[in-house]
């Protein structure tokens, strides 16, 4: 199938209009880093892009009115911004940490957040810290609006819940650290640029006194769709904090990953192994940045 028209809709509205009339043969494209190349490779059926290049405000990152507490980041915000954003990087710096490794600097530069999330890949670098950080997106929809968490966001086989053809996410609402939180992002890859994690992790964290009280651990690629490890979580917040309870939750975060074998990415027993390491270290990091 070919492209045969190119669409720049002036408000998200229309952008969701021209999408439903296309009946699925149209796409939002923005950076296009991941979809052009799909469409190439003919993972795609479209005609028409949408791109949403013109609309207003869908590049900035501020903070919600009344909500000094959240961020909202816009459907069109590249990795290059979030990477730059001193707001970002002190109150959200796992996602700070996680598009810094997005790419080389011509992709950061062109390649949104949404985009990163939508493309649903279980390694994403710059997805793993929104799950870890609790952030919501905003979708528009013919029907119209709704918000729905980054981790809905993913099918359990693999592949996103929200529909391209005849959706767009126009916000991501990103939580921000308080005085008692932190987050750090941690990859584990074959050599240090322009490669694939072999496996990635996120972690957020709230301390009172000498207990972690509430507590977020994103991994990926070790499924489908990158996980949440609930059981890990839990360990961290159920006594005083010691090097043994960091331990044992990093374990438990290992036990529960199911990475397959993989030619680039390394056997499924080595990154078994190693993801207890890497989940050690996140935690250790983010409680570092609560000394």
């Amino acid at each position: 199938m070919r492209i045969r028209d190119h669409a720049f809709p002036q408000s998200v509205d229309h952008a969701v209009e021209i999408l439903v009339g296309q009946r699925g043969n149209g796409r939002i494209i923005s950076g296009g880093t991941d979809l052009i190349v799909a469409i190439r490779e003919g993972k795609h059926d479209c005609e028409v892009l949408v791109d949403i290049g013109r609309i207003p405000g869908l590049d900035r990152i501020d903070q919600l009115p009344g909500l000094p507490g959240q961020a909202r980041l816009g459907g069109r915000v590249t990795m290059t911004q979030v990477e730059r954003s001193e707001m970002i990087r002190q109150r959200a710096t796992a996602l700070c940490e996680g598009c810094s490794w997005v790419g080389g600097p011509q992709i950061r530069n062109r390649a949104t957040l949404v985009g990163n999330v939508i493309s649903a890949q279980p390694a994403a670098d710059a997805a793993i810290p929104l799950l870890a950080l609790g952030a919501v997106l905003r979708v528009a929809a013919e029907g119209g609006e709704r918000e729905i968490p980054v981790e809905q966001a993913y099918l359990q086989e693999g592949g996103s819940t929200i529909d391209s053809t005849r959706e767009l996410v126009s916000e991501i609402l990103v939580p921000l650290h308080d005085k008692n939180e932190a987050s750090a992002f941690k990859r584990m890859m074959r050599r240090k640029a322009l490669t694939l994690p072999v496996l990635n992790c996120a972690v957020w964290l709230r301390k009172a006194g000498d207990r972690i009280v509430e507590a977020r651990v994103a991994l990926g690629p070790v499924a489908p769709r990158p996980l949440r490890m609930r059981e890990a979580e839990a360990h961290l917040c159920a006594g005083p904090l010691d090097d043994e309870r960091l331990r044992r939750a990093a374990e438990i975060a290992a036990g529960a990953a199911e990475p397959r074998n993989s030619v680039f990415r390394g056997s499924s027993g080595y990154r078994k192994e190693m993801t207890a390491v890497m989940v050690l270290e996140a935690i250790q990091t983010a409680l570092s940045r609560l000394a």
